[in-house]
């Protein structure tokens, strides 16, 4: 297959070669410096450290609510602000035994609870594309770290869309494993049900890459038969902004040119059920996982409740969030209702993916966020066609419920606006097919490019 242009990665290690390991990671840390004013990074390693091996001297970029064993992870919360667990993340241990360099923390979202990144305790994060809007979120930071040239990897943290909505409105690729796939504990929690790690990066290469290399399974041979795509217009496909609806429609357009079969499913009730499930079994888990992680900090963050961090939290809608969560309304009963709802969500997916009697798809197609990156401070309400919607239900409509279902996805640029801010598509798949839908991926990737 054609391949696109030369990865991330690819450009690092040439780069690599042409001068030194030393060089290259000297000016990845001063290139975070120089982009101070877009709120990327809270904190930046003195001498990063690497080793011989596959990504030997690449820069990696880590989301602070990911543990790491020689800076502090905050979560982008005031009680973490000086929490240092010294311990790695499975994703980030695996990543510094194939030679990253960790260069540094990335900003979020506070706690990774939303998905603007308008971080009140440490400052927003700013969209490249235009600073006066939103990166996205929760993994704001790590996105614009890719996007600005910072570094060619970094990881973040998906619980609803947190690493496709900034992959989306950063212009760069996310992607969500398959919830488990990629190690879990030694992160802040938000919902063992639904949180995962995973990557930003400029190509599906480079993501299939770094998850291989976390994992140890390859992504599967592309076939040579033609790609199946499923299209749900119900649900994913309404009310889309014009400039949205104009990209996603040309990228299908590409598609089709270029052999992709695209087929109209239905996700039925998926949407639906998601409002049933998505949120009780956040409320429930976070306010058991948070304390859990907490607990197992050598620090004297060990001894704080989530009330304690609930009385520094400095984002307003973080705060409802986490009253809404300890305040005991999402009983055992409730979790347990919605666990049984969201068996039935997965089954709509499978039903969609698999249809009786007819031949499977790879992947459903879908716009990734319904609207281009809001303006920074649209924090409850944004406008969305001519009146004011909420940001965070609107921007997670379409990568929620797969999410809640534990599914991998993959969000692509797939154009931009006219006033140039990007928009992304994603491809979603069933549970543990992630090196399949990652060869899926590069195909898509490739017809949009036009190779």
């Amino acid at each position: 297959m054609p391949s696109v242009e030369p990865s991330g990665v690819e450009q690092v290690r040439r780069r690599i070669t042409a001068t030194s390991a030393e060089a290259v990671v000297a000016e990845s840390r001063q290139r975070a410096e120089e982009i101070a004013e877009l709120g990327a990074f809270l904190a930046l390693a003195d001498h990063p450290e690497w080793r011989e091996g596959l990504l030997a001297g690449v820069p990696l970029a880590v989301k602070d609510n990911l543990d790491t064993r020689d800076l502090p992870t905050t979560g982008g919360t005031p009680a973490l602000r000086d929490s240092r667990p010294g311990r790695d993340h499975p994703a980030v241990a695996r990543l510094r035994a194939a030679g990253a360099a960790v260069i540094g923390k990335t900003n979020l979202h506070e706690l990774a609870l939303g998905i603007t990144s308008n971080n009140a305790a440490f400052g927003p994060v700013r969209n490249p594309h235009d600073p006066t809007r939103s990166a996205g979120g929760s993994s704001g930071g790590s996105a614009v770290a890719v996007a600005t040239g910072v570094v060619p990897i970094a990881l973040g943290t998906d619980t609803g869309g947190s690493l496709r909505v900034p992959a989306a409105h950063c212009g760069v690729v996310g992607w969500r494993p398959t919830t488990g796939r990629w190690g879990t504990g030694r992160v802040v929690p938000i919902s063992r049900t639904r949180d995962t790690a995973g990557v930003l990066a400029t190509s599906v290469a480079d993501v299939a890459l770094v998850d291989e290399i976390v994992t140890g399974e390859s992504a599967a041979t592309p076939s040579g038969r033609p790609l199946r795509l499923g299209v749900p217009r119900e649900g994913f496909y309404d009310d889309l902004h014009p400039e949205v609806a104009r990209c996603t429609e040309q990228a299908l357009e590409r598609l089709a040119a270029a052999g992709v079969e695209l087929v109209e499913v239905q996700v039925v009730g998926g949407h639906t059920l998601d409002e049933e499930c998505g949120f009780p079994i956040v409320f429930f888990e976070i306010a058991q996982d948070l304390p859990a992680y907490l607990a197992t900090l050598p620090g004297p963050e060990s001894g704080l409740t989530v009330a304690d961090v609930l009385a520094q939290v400095a984002s307003p809608d973080v705060r409802g969030a986490l009253e809404a969560a300890t305040s005991g309304v999402v009983t055992e009963e409730v979790y347990l209702q919605a666990m049984t709802t969201r068996d039935r969500l997965r089954a709509a997916y499978a039903a969609a993916l698999q249809p009786p009697g007819a031949q499977r798809l790879d992947a459903l197609v879908y716009p990734t966020v319904p609207l281009p990156p809001p303006p920074l401070g649209d924090d409850e309400t944004t406008e969305l066609n001519g009146r004011e919607v909420p940001v965070f239900l609107t921007t997670i409509r379409n990568t929620g419920p797969g999410s809640t279902a534990g599914m991998p996805a993959i969000s692509l640029p797939a154009g931009t606006t006219q006033a140039g801010l990007p928009i992304g598509i994603s491809l979603e798949g069933l549970p543990g097919e992630d090196a399949a839908l990652l060869a899926s991926a590069r195909r898509v990737e490739a017809a949009l490019a036009g190779d």
